[in-house]
């Protein structure tokens, strides 16, 4: 393992460097093959970007390749003080003692120019799914996949504030997914994928207030109606539900063609749009009979079939569907009148949430980057990215780094904040916002 700190840095860097809080990690890590003749220690360096240049003193240090996108450097023992830099990003600084072999830095810059922000980096239950914030902006929810509890965050601090958590046996079984607040009910709902579940606290305190049936196998994403019922979709039988929210009730099933994900409604909740992980359609449903009304990208009207659509967000005003696609590492924007394609944006590898800012001017997403080729669920050879899409010309107009496969995304009520987890990295990144 490696002991690190931050290098003293003078004074008209210490507001951006502060500002990068400059992300590093520690893990056994194995080297790429071969022999180098200098005597010293190999250590792995993870950087993002993973061109950036690492200088001890007035010398670069050069390195070779690794494994899983890493560059390999051989260190003597002791202290070193580097400092990481690259075109257009905020260096940052490192102190690093070198004890022993089988050692990884991880680090990522951050990019200069932009009025997003990087605000605090918190650290939350493994494997965070999901992020929201509650409608009144007070609180930033974490939901981990493989944790018995929720996280409960003061946004504008990071500092955890309490817990959500469930009674037992579920809190051991773990399998938190996303969440979703229903209209009209001081109440947070909680989907458990182990156990078929959906869990309910109290906004006021946390507290946990029961427990019903999902309805199906495997919930997933949670969407709530302005009626006050809430939708499930579940991944492994392949149906959508309808919830009663007073009692979680089932009121109507919708049978899926392909593996169901995330939901969006239409602007007058009369339809709910369905995104197929497995095919890469969409399905429209009526929301007053659960029935199947339209089927989107199945290789008609012009919409491209194939993919994996993970998420759906909806501009009621300017009534755009947008949609993440996993498999194309893209984002697509529809016109909801004409049912017409206005774009697809490529945005990178494993586009994962989408969420669309309160003004409807941007659209947020957050990508996971390569798949590590063993196992997805192990880190890969690059880090993910946040990305903000401006939703007036269809192109990117920001990118910030992120970490090992950001996942969850959420826009404060505000809009002053965005929020995303990375996933393998067991922490949730906040961004702010600058006038």
């Amino acid at each position: 393992m490696i002991p690190f700190s931050r290098r003293a840095v003078p004074a008209r860097l210490v507001l951006p460097l502060a500002a990068l809080c400059c992300i590093l990690f520690q893990i056994p890590c194995a080297h790429a093959s071969g022999t180098a003749t200098e005597p010293g220690i190999d250590v792995d360096f993870r950087l993002a970007p993973a061109d950036a240049r690492i200088v001890e003193g007035n010398r670069e240090l050069a390195g070779r390749p690794g494994s899983n996108g890493a560059r390999v450097i051989r260190l003597s023992p002791g202290t070193h003080e580097l400092w990481v830099l690259a075109g257009g990003h905020v260096a940052a600084s490192l102190v690093l003692a070198v004890a022993g072999p089988g050692q990884t830095v991880e680090a990522k810059l951050e990019r200069t120019g932009g009025s997003l922000r990087l605000q605090a980096i918190v650290p939350v239950e493994p494997r965070p799914k999901s992020v929201e914030y509650t409608p009144d902006g007070r609180f930033l929810v974490s939901a981990p996949l493989s944790g018995g509890r929720l996280d409960v965050l003061d946004p504008d601090t990071g500092r955890r504030v309490t817990y959500a958590q469930p009674p037992a046996p579920w809190a051991a079984m773990q399998g938190f997914v996303e969440m979703a607040f229903p209209h009209g009910r001081r109440e947070l709902w909680a989907s458990q994928m182990y156990a078929d579940r959906i869990h309910v606290f109290s906004l006021d305190d946390f507290s946990w207030l029961r427990s019903f049936p999902s309805g199906g196998s495997f919930p997933k994403v949670l969407l709530a109606h302005p009626d006050g019922r809430v939708f499930v979709s579940h991944w492994l039988s392949m149906t959508v539900c309808a919830l009663d929210p007073a009692d979680g009730r089932v009121l109507g099933t919708m049978r899926t063609r392909g593996t169901p994900r995330g939901m969006a409604l239409s602007p007058d909740g009369s339809r709910l749009y369905v995104a197929d992980f497995g095919g890469g359609t969409i399905e429209e449903f009526d929301t007053g009979s659960y029935a199947r009304t339209r089927t989107l990208f199945d290789g008609s009207g012009g919409l491209p079939a194939g993919g994996n659509k993970r998420h759906l967000a909806v501009d009621p005003v300017a009534r755009r569907l947008y949609a993440s696609d996993m498999g194309r590492g893209s984002v697509f924007a529809v016109d909801m009148d004409g049912w017409t394609l206005l774009a697809e944006i490529p945005v990178g590898h494993k586009t994962n949430t989408i969420k669309l800012s309160p003004d409807g001017s941007t659209l947020y997403v957050s990508t996971r980057g390569p798949n590590n080729p063993v196992d997805y669920e192990r880190k890969g050879p690059a880090f993910g990215e946040l990305l903000a899409i401006d939703t007036a010309t269809l192109r990117i107009a920001q990118r910030r780094w992120g970490g090992n496969q950001p996942t969850g995304l959420a826009v404060s009520p505000d809009g002053r904040q965005v929020a995303f987890s990375d996933f393998l990295d067991h922490r949730v990144e906040l961004y702010r916002l600058l006038p």
